[in-house]
């Protein structure tokens, strides 16, 4: 599927795609992510369990990536991956060894439990909603920002393809204070939040971001 605007050309993403996507995500997005910056992960660090995301994303057909049009450059991605309260139904790409990481990447484990811990709260809020779209990864290279790249984004999505796949709407644990700001222009409804005394260190320091973030924020589009 395409979409062409007089800048930009949207596409889904394949699985040839994964390369590209890897190198963006490693080298562009974890530059731009407060809590990759927080928790000063370098792009070696931090590699597989990027990896893992976006082998988990392009198992389905919905994630999306943009180019620029005049110079075919890659100006952003979102990657999405299928949620359903029977867990057992969701695909996981393959197994990571969390014994082989350095203490830095086993507290984006922790990260990651506080991402899950709002993840499944979408179940216990919103009781009739059994299968959702859920938003991992969203990165606009910082040339491209403020281009409506978010809006596109959105747009591309066949809501009604969706409805009739079985997805009641959109769920987002968005790690920055950036993309909460954004989620709510775009009508997302915020429903939960972590608390700032999850994210310590192992010595109990707290974690301290670089910018407005002090926290993750669930977020859901309902599809009505």
């Amino acid at each position: 599927m395409f979409l062409v605007t007089d800048k930009f050309i949207v596409r889904t993403a394949f699985q040839e795609d994964s390369p590209i996507l890897l190198e963006s995500a490693l080298y562009g997005f974890l530059k731009a992510c407060p809590h990759a910056r927080a928790l000063q992960l370098t792009p070696v660090q931090a590699r597989e369990f990027i990896r893992w995301i976006i082998e988990r994303s392009l198992n389905t057909p919905y994630s999306i990536m943009i180019f620029e049009k005049s110079t075919g450059e890659l100006a952003g991605f979102r990657l999405y991956s299928v949620s359903h309260r029977d867990e057992s139904q969701d695909f996981e790409p393959f197994e990571l060894d969390f014994d082989s990481f350095t203490d830095n990447v086993k507290i984006l484990f922790v990260v990651g439990n506080i991402l899950d811990n709002q993840k499944n709260k979408i179940w216990e809020l919103c009781p009739n909603v059994n299968k959702v779209l859920r938003q991992e990864l969203t990165f606009i290279d910082p040339h491209y920002q403020r281009q409506g790249i978010g809006s596109h984004l959105l747009r591309f999505l066949n809501v009604e393809q969706l409805k009739r796949d079985g997805f009641a709407g959109i769920q987002s644990e968005a790690t920055s204070f950036a993309n909460q700001k954004m989620l709510s222009e775009l009508g997302y409804k915020m429903l939960s939040e972590s608390e700032e005394d999850e994210y310590m260190w192992p010595d109990g320091s707290a974690i301290i971001f670089p910018d407005e973030t002090k926290s993750v924020q669930l977020f859901f589009l309902p599809f009505t």
